[in-house]
């Protein structure tokens, strides 16, 4: 019996969810962070649900989603983000008793305390933005201005600075417009909407990474088929793989004559 070919099921494109509930809450805290037509001091008690379920949930089933369809970079940023979100909601929320104990504090202990908790999401960021370097400008751009914004809220917040956290919502509205752009580039499409806006690629990986793809991944020497989601034709006796890149759409081809 001759083997049948995999049968892959198509996935939609969680990354505009993950990005939209990402940039609303980011607005709506930078806001209330930078007192940015807010007086200062304002409890930021109204992104409670936002951030619990927009910026929390919705970023976590984006992330779920990501793995779903082989995207391990999307999946831990968004998954990662929004258990932030999630978290970042606890110390809103009275049953969890965090706002409390940090009200009990002296101003100076639970500045730090603020502090820490954002410097290990400096550092998180970081490591994302270093992996987002061969994405797309959309993705690099974002997770850039977060670190800035990170950066600016750790130190406003360990040092007591209202002048370092008025800058760091700016930041924060930067940070959710290029999300947004991300967002508006991923959703019109030629199929929703009359014009498309650029979101390029960031150069390098372009045609050789895909082509190195097809070169190193394992093949079945039955099917002659390569073990990713991709377009592949076989022809007799060699196997031409035409592969649509995830990020830029780029098609490139490969041809092999047998297995490795």
């Amino acid at each position: 019996m001759v083997p049948q070919a995999p049968q892959w099921r198509p996935f939609g494109n969680p990354a505009p969810l993950g990005n939209s509930g990402f940039a609303v809450s980011t607005f709506v805290v930078a806001l209330h962070t930078g007192a940015i037509g807010i007086a200062s001091g304002t409890p930021p008690n109204i992104v409670t649900g936002l951030a619990l379920f927009y910026g929390g949930i919705a970023q976590i089933i984006a992330g779920c989603w990501s793995f779903a369809t082989n995207n391990s970079f999307g999946a831990v940023v968004f998954t990662s983000f929004g258990c932030y979100w999630m978290a970042y909601a606890a110390t809103l929320i009275p049953a969890f008793g965090i706002s409390e104990v940090l009200s009990a504090l002296d101003p100076v202990t639970r500045a730090h305390s603020l502090g820490t908790f954002y410097l290990v999401w400096v550092l998180q960021t970081f490591i994302f933005l270093l992996g987002s370097s061969r994405s797309n400008w959309g993705t690099f751009l974002t997770l850039l201005l977060l670190l800035i914004t990170n950066i600016l809220t750790c130190a406003g917040n360990w040092t007591q600075s209202e002048q370092a956290l008025h800058v760091s919502g700016y930041f924060g509205l930067l940070t959710s417009i290029v999300a947004w752009y991300t967002v508006a580039a991923d959703m019109l499409t030629k199929d929703t909407f009359y014009c498309q806006l650029p979101n390029p690629g960031m150069g390098l990986h372009m045609m050789p990474d895909s082509i190195a793809t097809a070169i190193n991944t394992p093949f079945d020497p039955v099917l002659c088929s390569p073990q990713i989601t991709g377009k592949t034709n076989v022809h007799t006796p060699g196997c031409h793989i035409d592969l649509v890149h995830p990020m830029t759409g780029h098609t490139s081809s490969a041809t092999r004559s047998g297995d490795r």
